[in-house]
């Protein structure tokens, strides 16, 4: 009977010994052999994905827009990541080129903006693209990007000048009954309604008479205080606010004109000459400060050279003496911070003209 246990237990061990042999045999076949045809065919994408050229940087991205690297995104948490990772690529590649986006430096020429920008015949909601795939933007896309940026912020930046206002002891002492940008409005479109004969005195007493009683007659008494009390208030940042609003100005059809407030170039034009060329506009300008005086004349010869260039000079005004004039006052003026901006743009009109004569 012991012999008998003893075979079995030898039976038992032997059969052990062999299971475990099988085990080992088994799974060294089993890593050995390659992947089935699905796992082939992953392993095959996810590594050309890795190594495909130009993505790297964009994988990278995705990680960080995603915070790690190892979490798993939704479907539509993917596609914002990648929409984020495409348009840091877009901003990395920009680098200093998009200079429409940004002001010109105070006192430097601004070209007024006679055409629009072509619409385009191929938008976003037109292509057709890979789903996931970033839209990649040409280079005249990204141009019409740096002139809407450009646009906004010249915009925004009138919206925020008028609400500085308001919060301003010397403007709600007026009692206006509204916000100054809707004053500011109302006096636009009754300045833009009636502009003012830039020419013509010497022939036409009349035009004289109506241009010494010019403002009187269009503005009230309220909207005069207005313009007084900003002038005299804002003296340290008139020349930044000046030059900012004559970019404003210059936008024309550049730029969308949603609220109608900007004036057309030929009652920029008309306003120039009459502050230059009339006898009411030089009179209302010498009641102003030196100062004041300087820098809106300044403004106007721009505009009026612009007009020659443009074959607009309609009354046929000749700024060439008001140029030579203000570089000699301004050369001698000390209280301008952009002096030199101001004579080099001076200087670039009497080259204009002397390269015509």
């Amino acid at each position: 009977m012991g012999n008998k246990k003893g075979g079995l237990a030898w039976l038992w061990i032997l059969l052990a010994i062999c299971a475990a042999l099988a085990a080992v045999v088994y799974g060294w076949y089993r890593y050995s052999q390659p992947e089935s045809a699905e796992e082939q065919v992953t392993v095959d994408v996810s590594v050309s994905e890795e190594t495909s050229p130009g993505e790297t940087e964009k994988n990278g991205l995705l990680k960080d827009a995603g915070g790690k690297g190892g979490n798993v995104l939704t479907p539509e948490e993917k596609l914002q990541a990648e929409k984020e990772a495409a348009q840091q690529m877009a901003d990395s590649t920009s680098g200093e080129k998009d200079t429409l986006s940004r002001p010109k430096p105070t006192g430097e020429m601004v070209t007024y903006q006679f055409k629009s920008d072509e619409t385009k015949t191929e938008s976003l909601e037109t292509k057709t693209l890979p789903e996931g795939s970033p839209e990649k933007k040409s280079p005249e896309g990204a141009a019409d990007d740096g002139q809407a940026r450009y646009c906004h912020m010249i915009e925004q930046y009138v919206q925020d000048y008028f609400q500085y206002l308001d919060t301003k002891k010397y403007i709600r002492n007026l009692k206006l009954g509204q916000t100054s940008y809707a004053r500011f409005k109302q006096v636009m479109e009754r300045l833009v309604a009636k502009p003012p004969i830039p020419a013509g005195e010497g022939v036409d007493p009349a035009i004289m008479v109506k241009n010494i009683y010019f403002f009187c007659r269009e503005l009230d008494r309220k909207n005069l205080s207005l313009v007084k009390e900003v002038v005299v208030h804002d003296r340290d940042t008139l020349e930044d606010n000046l030059g900012l609003f004559y970019q404003w100005l210059m936008l024309g059809n550049g730029c969308p004109n949603r609220e109608n407030v900007r004036p057309s170039f030929d009652v920029l034009y008309r306003y120039a000459g009459f502050f230059l060329n009339t006898t009411g506009g030089r009179a209302y300008m010498f009641r102003r400060g030196l100062k004041v005086r300087l820098l809106v004349s300044y403004y106007a010869a721009q505009i009026i050279y612009q007009a020659d260039k443009a074959g607009r000079n309609n009354y046929g005004i000749n700024v060439l003496p008001y140029v030579k004039m203000l570089k000699e006052e301004m050369g001698n003026y000390s209280d301008l911070i952009y002096k030199e901006n101001y004579l080099k743009t001076l200087n670039a009109i009497s080259a204009y003209y002397s390269g015509r004569r």
